[in-house]
């Protein structure tokens, strides 16, 4: 299915959208775009690639999600919060390009260091920066714009641990 005709129209086409937005906002055309492995969602990530800068583009067709999120981050960069600023949305609200963090992750971190005080110290920094966002996240947070409950109670973290078995 991957490599349907349908399909890559379909990517060709995203492509294109993410590379539109991409002018629109730094009148600029990129060097390249390349999809990014896919996660545990419907959003679909890109990397684009111009001079020695990077960006994440994320392709996404549920707006609702796509406004909170947006929302929710620039709240958060506000708090002075430690989230990648999102620069930009398409006008179809699909589409938007955010400040690349680079590919590095936790795992990453323990595969290449295995179980020692330099991981176990990036773990509590994360934890601690995790807390923030929980704690001042909150100040002045508009729970309005939630896709679901404005609580995250048994039930949502049940329905999460579902979502993440199946």
């Amino acid at each position: 299915i991957l490599h349907s005709p349908s399909t890559k129209t379909l990517m060709d086409s995203i492509i294109q959208d993410i590379n539109n937005l991409y002018v629109q906002w730094k009148n600029e055309t990129p060097e390249r775009i390349e999809k990014l492995p896919q996660s545990g969602s419907d959003r679909i990530y890109f990397r684009i690639f111009y001079s020695n800068e990077t960006y994440i583009a994320t392709y996404n067709l549920n707006v609702q999600e796509n406004k909170t999120f947006v929302t929710f981050s620039q709240h958060f960069l506000q708090q002075g919060l430690p989230v990648p600023a999102v620069f930009c949305i398409n006008e179809e609200q699909t589409i938007y390009i955010q400040k690349d963090l680079g590919s590095d992750s936790l795992l990453n971190k323990l595969e290449q260091h295995g179980h020692n005080e330099y991981v176990y110290s990036l773990f509590q920094k994360s934890l601690q920066a995790l807390a923030a966002i929980q704690i001042k996240g909150n100040d002045g947070l508009n729970y309005d714009v939630c896709l679901t409950a404005k609580e995250f109670g048994k039930q949502a973290i049940l329905s999460d641990l579902l979502y993440f078995k199946y």
